[in-house]
């Protein structure tokens, strides 16, 4: 009977020792969560940006002269976390830059600041910081996410089309880019997305090649673009073993292991006794343990669940449930009530998810005025029995 006790102390240490599934109630910095496959947590983007080149004499030309409306983009990144993430973006198109000098077009006119249609393209690996998840309980259907990066990449410009020619360039140029996204749940799979984002480089463009005005090349733009989903997008908190659990059930193996000891130290055979035999309930599985203030089924106890449902299946008895609460923590009308709650989850779970008659079940609960055990964590339980 002892070694069955130490077995069932132990049964529970490995339980317990496991992470618990819960759902986020803390800021996500301060919440752990389940590490995923690398498969998880993908996404893709497509959208288009409408640019304007910022930095030379470009500030003196007409503002709807400088915006350029045609620059597709295509990004694909992974979040590590809720919170921070990477994407890798490609980006091409046009910009428009001005040059400083007069230019005599072959009519014959002349333009005071001509625009230039500069062709390029660029990639930046961008390191994003979801601010309302990381600041607020992580929720996977949240409708709003403000999300400020930066990055760093490259830029390559083949050439220039000016008012009188095409200037070929083959310029490169690494660059430095910040922005602030703004992301918008369409639905689980589909994000829509408003960017806006500074980007710096040196390609040496015509608003910038005079002296007084080399300051490197400036772009800014806002775009919009849809966010696809791939794969798993979930993150699963989880909240770390109590430690305080783990502590009182090793003093309580040991304590058993004391007693098996001295058990040991005693005659092999006893006199034979009979005692009469009273009619008890059976216990037929073991209890389910619930965290502080939780009537949350945890998974790792759902097969103590499991084994009451087969049990119940198998023969013919009620199955009583009993909740309770530990009597350290809450007041006592609070603990009555959650000690309720606890023993209709266990039911609602044998009903729902095993299939066993409602009409088999017979619920009770004590709240703290009964404490079957005498470590107070152990009594945040439901415990089981057959009549």
């Amino acid at each position: 009977m002892k070694t069955k006790t130490i077995t069932l102390a132990l049964a529970a240490l490995t339980a317990t020792s496991a992470m618990y599934a819960q759902e986020a109630s803390k800021p996500a910095y301060r919440t752990t969560f389940a590490k995923d496959k690398a498969s998880a947590h993908w996404f893709l983007e497509i959208g288009d940006a409408a640019t304007i080149s910022l930095a030379g004499v470009n500030r003196n030309a007409a503002f709807g002269d400088r915006v350029s409306f045609l620059n597709p983009n295509l990004g694909i990144g992974r979040w590590v976390t809720p919170s921070f993430g990477m994407r890798l973006q490609l980006q091409g198109g046009r910009l428009y830059d001005f040059s400083r000098t007069l230019a005599v077009l072959p009519a014959g006119t002349t333009v005071a600041y001509p625009r230039n249609e500069v062709s390029y393209g660029w990639a930046h690996l961008d390191f994003l910081w979801d601010v309302t998840n990381y600041f607020t309980a992580y929720r996977e259907d949240r409708l709003f996410h403000l999300i400020p990066f930066v990055g760093v990449g490259g830029a390559y410009v083949p050439e220039v089309k000016t008012p009188i020619g095409t200037v070929e360039r083959k310029k490169f140029s690494p660059t430095v880019d910040a922005g602030l996204q703004l992301k918008f749940r369409l639905s689980r799979v589909v994000d829509f997305n408003v960017e806006g984002k500074l980007t710096a480089a040196d390609l040496k463009l015509p608003a910038t090649s005079y002296p007084g005005e080399r300051s490197g090349d400036f772009v800014g733009q806002v775009g919009a673009s849809l966010t696809f989903h791939l794969g798993k997008k979930a993150f699963e908190p989880i909240t770390p073993n109590d430690p305080a659990l783990i502590a009182s059930l090793n003093d309580e193996i040991n304590r058993l292991r004391a007693e098996n000891a001295e058990l040991a130290k005693r005659p092999e055979r006893c006199p034979d006794i009979v005692a009469p035999v009273a009619a008890a309930p059976k216990v037929v599985g073991n209890v389910i343990y619930f965290r502080i203030n939780s009537a949350t089924i945890d998974r790792n106890q759902v097969i103590n669940v499991y084994n009451i449902a087969e049990y119940a299946k198998n023969n013919t008895e009620t199955i009583t449930l009993v909740g309770y609460a530990d009597r350290e923590t809450g007041t006592p009308d609070y603990n009555m009530s959650l000690s309720k709650r606890r023993a209709e989850a266990v039911a609602d779970m044998l009903v729902n998810k095993f299939g066993i008659s409602r009409d088999r079940l017979k619920l009770d609960w004590k709240g703290d005025t009964v404490q079957p055990y005498g470590e107070n964590v152990w009594n945040r339980i439901v415990l089981m029995s057959a009549e």
